[in-house]
């Protein structure tokens, strides 16, 4: 293992594998069991994006605590998001039903992919810098746009446009080919970036947000029509599909929506930030915060210690809501097959995950901790009390 490499460096090769051959196999058949392929992608997509997020916080912590700058390119959700979250994605799902339902699917399917094209933007960009480092920083910094005033604060370098551009492209080519496998790639793509910079900030969040949503997810599903509709007649990457039946025109998917992956993953990358959190020595960490800012120690010293810290970090937390998911994953799929009929699936994943939390705190005596811990002392230069 390399003195920066954060996690076994088998672990985001042999999940991208795991996805590939899943692929490959479907290709050929359509026999392949859906509760493997919904077990397979979902905990490879979120092993990768949970790890990603923690090699995420470890820049930001190295931002903040010694360049001394602002944290910037995550998005860190408040109580107040958590409660209106709900609220925008059940008007942003009624609004997409009435649109199919007054100027039918093939509109409104322009308009999706017109956003995704727009949203993707990010996404590409923060791959391609997760492959090149800072090869291409200095097109990044020079901004071509830059409107900053009270109402609108817009920065566009070339490297944004270059990304814009292949976005824009990626869309084309998904209409033309309407290739179930390019739209798990970009499906994919998004989620791992979703949950490598969407931090929950701490457990009340991440509870407050589950269960709303277990109580929104339940409505549309059973109470309406409205997700199941918008989920059928969408075809854009906003879900992931496995062949069902590809003897039939048009071929028959079983799909996943993104929501099931990156709501529940967005908690479980924060239980591994949380594994390794437990485990620093803030003392420890004042130290090399003042000793490297005053030029006395080695320099990256900081950066070593947290990477080395999040090495050995014990993963009990992150393993425990993995096989919650797990759990609450394949009870969803058995009882889809068994009703034959689409599911809540964050009707199981929220217990599912919740639950194995909350047991793993109980039996580690890690109630408050659990209960009191907080990602912002850890994302922000403020001197607080901890």
């Amino acid at each position: 293992m390399s003195s920066d490499q954060i996690g076994h460096p088998l672990i985001e090769p042999v999940c991208y594998l795991s996805m590939l051959t899943l692929t490959v196999a479907n290709i050929f058949t359509d026999k392949i069991p859906i509760h493997l392929s919904i077990c397979v992608y979902s905990l490879a997509i979120i092993i990768i994006g949970s790890y990603r997020s923690l090699r995420e916080m470890i820049g930001q912590m190295k931002k903040v605590h010694i360049n001394g700058q602002k944290s910037e390119g995550i998005e860190t959700l408040s109580n107040k998001d958590a409660l209106q979250f709900p609220l925008f994605a059940g008007a942003t799902l009624l609004f997409l039903y009435l649109l199919i339902k007054f100027f039918g699917k093939e509109s409104v399917n322009y308009f999706v992919l017109a956003y995704i094209a727009l949203g993707s933007t990010t996404g590409i960009k923060a791959l391609i810098q997760s492959f090149t480092g800072t090869m291409f920083d200095k097109i990044d910094e020079g901004k071509i746009i830059n409107i900053k005033n009270s109402y609108i604060e817009l920065e566009v370098s070339l490297l944004d446009l270059i990304c814009f551009a292949l976005s824009i492209v990626s869309v084309i080519i998904y209409s033309v080919s309407k290739s179930w496998v390019y739209n798990n790639a970009i499906a994919i793509l998004f989620c791992i970036h979703a949950l490598q910079l969407i931090f929950l900030g701490n457990f009340k969040t991440g509870g407050l947000l589950l269960v709303l949503l277990f109580f929104y997810d339940i409505f549309f599903v059973f109470g309406t029509d409205v997700m199941l509709t918008v989920a059928k007649n969408i075809d854009a990457p906003i879900k992931l599909q496995f062949p069902k039946d590809m003897s039939v025109t048009p071929p028959q998917y079983s799909i996943l929506g993104l929501g099931d992956i990156v709501i529940p993953g967005i908690f479980m990358s924060m239980c591994l930030r949380f594994d390794f959190l437990k485990t620093l020595d803030k003392h420890r960490l004042s130290e090399l915060i003042e000793s490297e800012r005053k030029g006395t120690t080695e320099n990256n010293k900081f950066v070593g210690y947290l990477i080395a810290k999040a090495n050995a970090a014990p993963k009990s937390y992150f393993i425990a809501v993995i096989i919650g998911y797990l759990v609450a994953i394949l009870t969803t799929v058995v009882i889809m097959i068994i009703f034959d009929h689409g599911q809540p699936a964050l009707l199981y994943l929220v217990p599912g995950c919740l639950i194995s939390v909350a047991a793993l705190a109980i039996y580690n005596d890690d109630k408050n901790i659990v209960w009191n811990h907080s990602e912002e002392p850890y994302l922000s230069n403020e001197k607080k009390d901890n």
